[in-house]
């Protein structure tokens, strides 16, 4: 099999649609989604280990989050001016490595900085790969571009916790990060073939304050977060809240009068794609929560082991495949506003749903309310991520995605604090440790299903007809 040829990508789009390109940065995608909710089914058996509470391991999962979010703008940068390609390739080896070195971790400390090496890496990844895709696709492809990227989105962090699970109990919990050495070995020769060479572009200087402003935005954010949720750290985390918001503002004062911003924020003039990314990345936020407290209320609350969590959590995944071939007849037929306040109240509702299971419960249930749990997240996450670039001009697509891959990125990290923070809160005010107790997670499930409410509300104010575009281009 010879490669395919390499179209050149500048600042113009690639020639043509390229199937195999668009499955490797998928593969790449999964790697990467799967490794960041991966640890889910581990946590318990990664406290014991390293003798902290469950709830604190958290911060390994959302350090690795951060770091994506936080060096999007410099991997974007990179591709720009090294080339996509080289830059491509040099992140799936780091995140290769930087997943060896997670395993060996002898503490929370090591694991956290090992694991915001893999962000780091994950960061060159995930702008640089949608990219290459998203610039070889015309507009009567865009939908099933978006499908081909949205699948590992859906599809790993649903049997992340069955892989872990699995590992974790008859392996160790080493394994969930040592599963990731053959994977990337095979993603980094397949990708060395059919990745596109990118020619590099005169990139203006590295927008150092720019990036410095950003970086420490998002990381106060989190940390401030993670801080809030324990009594003693509670006005320290406040202040550090304060922090963020006042880094935020001068990030966006500076991005919007700097000669060569990092970040080019026009795209959010665009209606549809400020609400997908703003009111949409509280959406992403509570979602990406989920995977995180349901494996702890099965495993701590309930006293189920590591690969029965693990096991019950693929339902959530059988109702993103099972309703996969609808979504997008789906959007063809009904405009994507109301599709997207219908899939978020159902998902709402089965968090709520979720918080009312108890040890007792008939699994089936259990079973039923993850699989619509999935459903209803399969149908909401494909037309956020459809409709967040239906009406942006090409010229535009590239500071787009990177703001896109930036909130995304930042919405999961923040998902997995909140949720984490409002663990240990409901657990400090009732006195209670999560373990044998479930009703920590349960009012995690339920502040989740609230949130997830109150991100709907932007979106309802969408002028009538927004996405109309997408309907018609794929008539």
């Amino acid at each position: 099999m010879t490669a395919p040829p390499s179209p050149r990508v500048g600042g113009g789009a690639v020639e043509a649609w390229s199937r195999p390109v668009a499955l490797v940065v998928a593969a790449a995608f999964f790697m990467e989604n799967l490794d960041a909710t991966i640890l889910s089914t581990a946590t318990a058996s990664i406290a014991r280990d390293f003798a902290v509470q469950p709830a604190e391991v958290g911060i390994a999962v959302t350090s690795y989050l951060v770091a994506v979010a936080a060096f999007i703008p410099l991997g974007a940068w990179l591709a720009e001016r090294w080339g996509a390609r080289r830059v491509f390739l040099a992140a799936i080896v780091l995140f290769t490595l930087a997943s060896v070195a997670c395993a060996v971790s002898g503490d929370l400390v090591s694991l956290t900085a090992s694991r915001a090496l893999q962000g780091f890496a994950g960061s060159m990844m995930v702008p640089i790969g949608r990219l290459i895709v998203l610039r070889s696709t015309g507009a009567s492809e865009l939908i099933r571009a978006i499908a081909y990227l949205t699948w590992p989105a859906l599809v790993a962090p649903v049997i992340a916790p069955l892989i872990g699970g699995l590992l974790t109990e008859h392996l160790g919990w080493q394994w969930v990060f040592l599963v990731n050495v053959p994977v990337g070995a095979a993603l980094l020769v397949v990708a060395w073939r059919v990745v596109p060479v990118v020619a590099p572009a005169d990139r203006p200087r590295l927008d150092g304050v720019g990036l410095g402003l950003v970086v420490a935005a998002i990381v106060s954010g989190v940390v401030a977060f993670e801080l809030l949720g324990a009594a003693p750290t509670a006005i320290g985390g406040a202040a550090l809240l304060l922090l963020a918001v006042l880094l935020v503002v001068a990030a966006a004062r500076w991005f919007r009068r700097a000669a060569h911003p990092l970040l080019d924020l026009t795209a959010f003039r665009i209606a549809s794609f400020r609400v997908t990314n703003l009111s949409g990345s509280l959406y992403r936020a509570v979602v990406n929560g989920v995977p995180f407290v349901v494996p702890l209320l099965l495993q701590d609350g309930f006293g189920w082991s590591p690969a029965e969590a693990g096991l019950m959590l693929t339902w959530v995944f059988v109702g993103n495949l099972g309703v996969k071939p609808f979504t997008t007849p789906l959007m063809r037929r009904f405009p994507v506003v109301p599709i997207i306040t219908v899939a978020t109240v159902g998902l709402a509702a089965t968090f709520v749903a979720s918080a009312l299971v108890s040890a007792d419960t008939s699994r089936m249930l259990v079973a039923l309310v993850l699989l619509l749990s999935g459903v209803f997240r399969s149908v909401g996450f494909t037309a956020y991520n459809t409709l967040q670039f239906a009406d942006v001009p090409a010229e535009r697509l590239a500071p787009a995605n990177a703001l896109s891959s930036i909130t995304s990125q930042l919405a999961t990290g923040l998902g997995v604090a909140l949720t984490a923070s409002v663990v240990r809160v409901a657990d400090s005010t009732l006195g209670t440790t999560g373990v044998g107790d479930p009703t920590g997670y349960r009012i995690a499930l339920v502040v989740l299903a609230a949130l997830a409410l109150v991100s709907v509300v932007e979106g309802l104010r969408l002028p009538r007809g927004t996405g109309a575009s997408l309907r018609a281009r794929a008539s």
